[in-house]
């Protein structure tokens, strides 16, 4: 009985002795394994901070501002890339200086990536979907866009395209966030890539109405203002006739940075106009600007 505890004393000793070398024995290269641990700590620290810097200076180089950039989100994506990219440098740094065997990792490594690829084919796909993004430049950072897939719709203005997801900011100040994979899939509206915009202002007035002098009385509300564009564009038409009003379409062209101060004015304007000319507007009828 007393030679087996002392054997298992001595293995334990043994097992402690051997962990002890490994770490403190200096190698052919006089460092031993934990001043090879501290370097390698060092060298994450020192490659996190100069890592963070280049990402400072590329952002700085490439003018990324906020606000309309026609290339922020792909010179976002470019910066993310070249950080994954010196960070695999990193890692390879670190490995050598651990002497740890690469090869020997590879096969297992491969397996991981295999499995992986196989539980993150929604990252990997949104991830791709992301590069056709930017490379079609079918949006913009800055752009207002409506988003109709099958998940439903939303709208906003784009904040950036990132790896896997698309940043929408809304007129209330949220944020939505659109996989990419989805956006790809979706039917998108961009309301401002074209650089203007066409509204349409229907109203109804009731049947009595002299309709020429409620076409000019719409046509007048806008007639001087300096943010219509294509004034030859401008109409105003019957739109339809409904069970208790004759519905006029007022329809005219401005620039997008225009389109939204010009959107909440014109009601106002219209109901100020009709009641300086006496323009009778049924209580029935509903009102609205149509994007």
């Amino acid at each position: 009985m007393n030679r087996v505890v002392l054997d298992a004393y001595q293995g334990w000793l043994d097992f402690w002795k051997k962990f002890a070398d490994f770490f403190w024995l200096p190698d052919t290269n006089g460092l031993n394994y934990l001043t090879r641990i501290a370097i390698a700590i060092g060298i994450i620290v020192v490659s996190w901070l100069f890592i963070k810097l280049i990402g400072l200076a590329l952002k700085k180089a490439f003018r990324i501002k906020r606000g309309p950039d026609i290339d922020a989100s792909a010179k976002y994506l470019a910066i993310e890339v070249i950080k994954i990219l010196l960070w695999i440098g990193v890692a390879f740094v670190v490995a050598y200086v651990l002497k740890l065997n690469l090869s020997g990792v590879a096969g297992i490594t491969s397996a991981i990536a295999v499995a992986l690829g196989l539980a993150l084919q929604d990252l990997i796909g949104s991830f791709f979907s992301g590069l056709l993004i930017i490379n079609q430049k079918s949006i913009r950072t800055g752009d207002y866009i409506l988003v109709k897939n099958s998940f439903g719709e939303c709208e906003g203005e784009v904040e950036r395209v990132h790896f896997f997801v698309t940043y929408l900011k809304t007129f209330k100040g949220q944020r939505v966030i659109v996989p990419n994979k989805n956006m790809t899939s979706a039917v998108i509206t961009n309301f401002t890539v074209l650089g203007e915009r066409r509204c349409d202002f229907d109203v109804g007035v009731a049947y009595d109405t002299d309709i020429a002098l409620a076409k000019e009385t719409l046509l007048n509300v806008i007639k001087d203002d300096k943010v219509i564009i294509h004034p030859e564009k401008t109409m105003v038409y019957v739109e339809s006739l409904g069970a208790y009003s004759v519905n006029l379409r007022l329809r005219y062209w401005t620039k997008v940075e225009d389109y939204w101060p010009l959107y909440y004015q014109i009601p106002e304007r219209v109901l100020l106009a009709f009641r300086e000319k006496g323009i009778n507007i049924p209580s029935s009828t509903d009102i609205k600007v149509k994007q």
